[in-house]
């Protein structure tokens, strides 16, 4: 029985779902003999599924033992969380095997990191980059600028016939409080580099705000459509309504949706503006073109407008962010590091060129550090680090 809780709790650990009172039982659990041979049983087991052929790279092996070096404790044995971090590079080293010229790195965990990881090689060792927070400017139509990680939870203001509302965990709702139509009024909130936030809008819409992006919005929804502008990355959650079709426009594009969950990236630094859908249908508009997704489908939006789709698309990498994680998949470094610039708010330098492609999960809660050295880990790129000056080398 009490081998089916550890179990439990192993794959809680390494898919990001355990919760800080199941940390506690189980960083318990990995002192305990028993519970140590059975991770190694596990290791071994996940070793031999996954191999293909061959044997890994010496070069990812050699990183893996120096730095386990660094975490042997004075009587011989691994710290119980390196343990996990180990079996995690351990697979990572047979699964390049089958990713020739890509670099495997995955380390997921949601409890707090201390000393787990060795800091990159960081000047100063005692400023870190701390992640990202829930961080937002809420903009009235008045003009009126608000801060909303500086306010309590509560009422924020009634603007028409809409009461603002902040609650926890970094969201905001508008409640209607009337029918009578009433003159509509833009309000706009905005996210800073390392901030994201949560917004319910006054038709029951939820939407996700990553970094560095904002949405503009009625405060009350009327006539016959509903119509929001996104800069950035936003995630949709969008009422179904049919009688009011749901438009977001996104730079040059325009995406219609009645109900659905979708995800828009629409950054002015990636090479294109995907819109990935996840459920229902949504029609995504680029000048004289348009295109129908289907769920699992992505389209994407290239210089000279023309829409490209792809299907079966790994819906869970795309919002990734949403649910707390990096997650990438033969990635190259600059998009990688295009999103750890965002949340982290750093400048990225680039000393020569990097053809490796970057494959792994981690979690949005480390500090920059902790993402880097997870990174040089692969030998694939190493990273010299200046306050939020990050240069990046082969």
């Amino acid at each position: 029985m009490e081998n089916n809780i550890f179990q439990e709790l192993l794959d809680k650990y390494l898919t990001g779902r355990m919760t800080e009172q199941e940390w506690k039982i189980f960083s318990q659990m990995l002192k305990e003999p028993e519970h140590e041979s059975q991770l190694e049983a596990i290791i071994d087991t996940e070793l031999k599924e996954h191999a293909l052929e061959g044997e890994p790279d010496n070069k990812v092996l050699e990183g893996i033992q120096n730095h386990l070096q660094q975490h042997i404790k004075a009587d011989g044995k691994r710290t119980p969380t390196f343990s996990l971090y180990l079996k995690r590079v351990a697979v990572a080293a047979v699964f390049a095997l089958a990713l020739a010229g890509v670099g495997y790195w995955w380390f997921v965990l949601k409890a707090p990191l201390k000393n787990e990881v060795a800091q990159a090689n960081v000047p100063d060792k005692n400023i870190p980059i701390p992640p990202g927070s829930n961080r937002a400017v809420l903009k009235l139509g008045n003009g009126t600028e608000v801060m909303l990680d500086s306010l309590k939870e509560g009422m924020l203001l009634q603007q028409g016939q809409a009461k603002i509302i902040k609650s926890g965990n970094g969201q905001v709702s508008y409640k209607i409080t009337g029918t009578t139509p009433a003159e509509i009024v833009y309000n706009t909130i905005t996210t800073p580099r390392g901030g994201q936030y949560q917004l319910t809008l006054a038709d029951g819409t939820k939407v996700w705000l990553n970094a560095s992006s904002s949405l503009r919005y009625p405060a009350n929804f009327s006539g016959k459509e509903r119509r929001v502008e996104l800069t950035g990355e936003g995630y949709f959650e969008v009422a179904r309504n049919e009688s009011m079709p749901f438009h977001v426009k996104a730079n040059s594009i325009d995406v219609e949706v009645l109900g659905t969950h979708f995800n828009i990236n629409s950054y002015k630094d990636e090479p294109v503006i995907r819109t990935t859908l996840l459920e229902g249908s949504v029609k995504v508009t680029s000048g004289k073109q348009d295109s129908r997704l289907k769920p699992g489908q992505e389209a994407s939006v290239i210089t000279n407008g023309d829409i490209k789709l792809q299907d079966d698309v790994n819906t869970e990498e795309v919002i990734a962010w949403k649910n707390g994680m990096f997650q990438f998949k033969a990635a190259d470094i600059e998009t990688v590091l295009r999103q750890a610039a965002r949340w982290y708010d750093i400048q990225i330098e680039y000393k020569g060129g990097i053809s490796a492609r970057f494959s792994g999960q981690i979690s949005r809660s480390a500090n920059a550090e902790q993402l880097f050295k997870i990174l040089e880990l692969t030998n694939k790129v190493r990273f010299e680090i200046h306050g939020r000056n990050i240069v990046v080398k082969q």
